[in-house]
């Protein structure tokens, strides 16, 4: 059976290097703070939002200062335009995110183009929606070798996803996986994707990452990226498994973004599609 291929999310900005005897500091050139734009918009309900922060000194251990001031601008390409108001709802873990102002879904097929305003500098970017396939079925299975040896216990029953993935286009995916409506990852930090290549046609039984137990209910969420979305995960992928030549070689370059004036990060456009099932014994 095949597993969606999975790689770890970045961590922007934050690193230590310690020893049993001395911290080594390498002589690394120290870089202005850049933008870090974090920004969704789906065709389903409650998922669009734009996240602003600043990126830390890479030897910094304390977390990304949130920007709170920026004018965040969506428009489709019928002109329409949605402006994101910051935490209208003032929650405390919700500083520096943005909401739309009234809400909206996204549409299959437009171009949404963000435009983010911070002080005297202005950061755009864009991305089309494309379609999504549908989940036709899932299934759930015990893996042998986890019930063996669990990473949690009595958590052992893995996913089965079933789909047919047109192959006369080329499509990029992202998934999500929930337990009991809480997202999970089985790394603390990974990411999921893949292409229609690795897919194929026929999705037949393709194995979730995630393990659940007995009346655990799981979901999966598949995404559509599309190619540029693709390539910043790829490239991302790329950065976190390349060790830059040893400790002292050079630190590897960012991920390509289709955000525009040095700002890191990604304004992802994409299709939802969800299934979910409760595990039986």
């Amino acid at each position: 059976m095949k597993s969606i291929t999975y790689i770890l999310s970045a961590i922007i900005g934050a690193a230590a290097l310690s020893g049993c005897q001395e911290t080594v500091q390498l002589d690394l050139k120290q870089t202005p703070p850049k933008v870090v734009i974090e920004g969704q918009v789906t065709n389903h309900p409650g998922y669009q939002s734009v996240k602003i922060s600043r990126s830390v000194d890479f030897y910094s251990s304390g977390q990304s200062p949130r920007i709170t001031n920026a004018t965040v601008i969506v428009t489709d390409s019928d002109g329409n335009e949605i402006e994101f108001v910051h935490n209208p709802n003032n929650h405390p873990d919700s500083a520096g995110v943005y909401i739309p102002s009234p809400s909206f879904v996204g549409e299959i097929g437009k171009t949404y183009s963000l435009r983010v305003s911070v002080g005297s500098e202005i950061f755009e970017a864009s991305d089309k929606m494309v379609s999504v396939i549908d989940m036709d079925s899932l299934k759930y299975r015990i893996n042998e070798d986890e019930r063996e040896d669990p990473k949690t216990d009595g958590k052992f029953y893995e996913l089965l996803m079933y789909a047919k993935e047109p192959q006369n286009e080329s499509n990029f995916y992202l998934f999500k996986f929930y337990r009991n409506d809480s997202l999970t990852t089985y790394g603390d930090t990974d990411i999921y994707y893949s292409d229609d290549k690795y897919l194929a046609e026929n999705i037949d039984g393709v194995t979730s990452p995630i393990y659940y137990a007995p009346q655990d209910k799981g979901k999966v969420e598949m995404y559509s990226l599309s190619r540029v979305g693709y390539v910043f995960f790829n490239d991302l992928s790329t950065l976190l498994n390349n060790d830059g030549g040893g400790m002292f070689g050079p630190i590897p370059s960012t991920p390509r973004t289709n955000l525009t004036n040095g700002a890191l990060g990604f304004f992802q456009v994409s299709a939802v599609n969800s299934i979910e099932i409760t595990v039986e014994e």
